[in-house]
Formats: C-alpha cells, sequence, structure tokens
C-alpha cells in the first residue's frame, strides 16, 4: 500500500470529517446557550473549517436572521471541546431592513 504525503491524505481526511458531521447534523448547530440553529450546507462548510477564536457572520435558516459564529476551544477533565459562541449580528440584520 502506498502513502499519500502533503496535503493530499490531510486534505482528504478533513473532507471525510465534514461530509460525517455534514451528514450527521444535518447543517445544525448548537450554540454555548443552548439554542438550535441551523446553515445552509455552504455554510455549515465555512463554519465548520473555521480556526480556533476566529469568527465569521452567516444566514441562520432557523431563525431568519444574520448571526456571528465564534469557534473556541475549552478544555474539561482533559478532554478538547469545540465549542460555538453564536449572537445575532443586529448591524447586518438592520442593514437588510432599510434596503
Amino acid at each position: 500500500m502506498e502513502l499519500i504525503y502533503g496535503g493530499t491524505m490531510i486534505s482528504t481526511i478533513l473532507k471525510l470529517l465534514f461530509s460525517m458531521a455534514l451528514f450527521i447534523s444535518g447543517g445544525h448547530l448548537v450554540s454555548t446557550n443552548f439554542r438550535l440553529h441551523h446553515y445552509s450546507d455552504e455554510d455549515y462548510k465555512d463554519i465548520f473549517y473555521l480556526k480556533r477564536n476566529d469568527s465569521i457572520t452567516k444566514h441562520c435558516l432557523r431563525h431568519s436572521e444574520s448571526e456571528d459564529i465564534q469557534k473556541k476551544t475549552s478544555y474539561h477533565n482533559d478532554e478538547r471541546r469545540t465549542i460555538y459562541k453564536v449572537t445575532k449580528n443586529d448591524e447586518k440584520d438592520s442593514l437588510e431592513k432599510t434596503s
């Protein structure tokens, strides 16, 4: 069996992990305040690939509003967990209402 080096193997593994996460979650995300949010597949992909402590603004299909999503890492009992802090983006929503 030939090993694949470089970005090809890592890229393939990340794509597989993303596909499994999307299949299991269906594009849903639970925020730190335990609210359920739903995003399009493309938006979910952008959220999935966020770097730690980065944030992005996406449209939540469940709440029909723009939301800021921040990816954070927390450590509990020697376990690393990824959590998402989701807040309403009032600025973008108010711009859409005035247009």
